[in-house]
């Protein structure tokens, strides 16, 4: 029996697939549905595989809470709606299996559990693999290229970008040019994207994270 928990904090889908399990797969069980990683690193013992979501409310690193999940001794399976490159990305780099996108039939579920608890990578759907080839997910930006490309994001004005950074104002083109001049080579263009195009791009790609907005709130 391979015991399988889920961190989801819409556990409503969730439910659907345990009584899927329940029928289609006896030999996957549905122990818990969690809506954080804490919460389910309390169980004893801890499911064997778990199907993580990257749209949590915890703020928390994806990769974070890959590697607590993988430290408790747990195989991890992306199985989520968001599908940024580099937010996936971030996931598998930091331990994570597979990926599985919740628009794909149950029986990818099935499939990516059982090859999970055999210490086996696998993806769900083309789309999925699409994903997870995206050479957008494999840009690496300094952290200082990060934090600048954050906070331009949060609406700050370069001025106060830089103060924030501790850095000078006249520095702070030099990592956009960076930041550009990786998605340059990523996109494969003669000519890199403007510095609110690399921003808007970094945001639609994984790469930086405005504060969390739930799924469903209202505008």
């Amino acid at each position: 029996m391979i015991t399988t928990g889920a961190i989801d904090d819409h556990p409503m889908l969730l439910r659907g697939l345990g009584a899927y399990l329940a029928e289609q797969a006896p030999d996957i069980r549905l122990a818990a549905v969690c809506p954080s990683v804490s919460a389910l690193l309390e169980m004893e013992p801890v499911p064997a595989v778990v199907l993580l979501d990257l749209l949590l409310p915890d703020d928390e690193p994806v990769g974070d809470n890959v590697r607590r999940l993988r430290e408790a001794g747990a195989q991890v399976v992306v199985y989520t709606s968001d599908s940024r490159p580099g937010y996936v990305h971030q996931a598998l780099k930091a331990g994570a299996v597979g990926l599985v996108l919740k628009g794909d039939p149950e029986d990818r579920v099935v499939e990516a559990i059982r090859a999970a608890a055999q210490g086996q990578s696998s993806c769900s759907s083309r789309l999925a693999h699409a994903i997870m080839e995206d050479r957008r997910a494999f840009i690496k930006f300094s952290q200082q290229e990060r934090d600048v490309l954050s906070l331009i994001a949060k609406g700050l004005p370069r001025r106060l970008v830089a103060k924030e950074l501790g850095i000078s104002e006249k520095t702070l083109p030099t990592y956009l040019d960076r930041a550009r001049e990786r998605y340059r080579e990523a996109l494969d263009v003669p000519v890199p994207p403007s510095p609110g195009e690399i921003v808007a791009l970094a945001l639609e790609d994984g790469h930086i994270e405005l504060p969390y907005r739930h799924r469903h709130d209202e505008p």
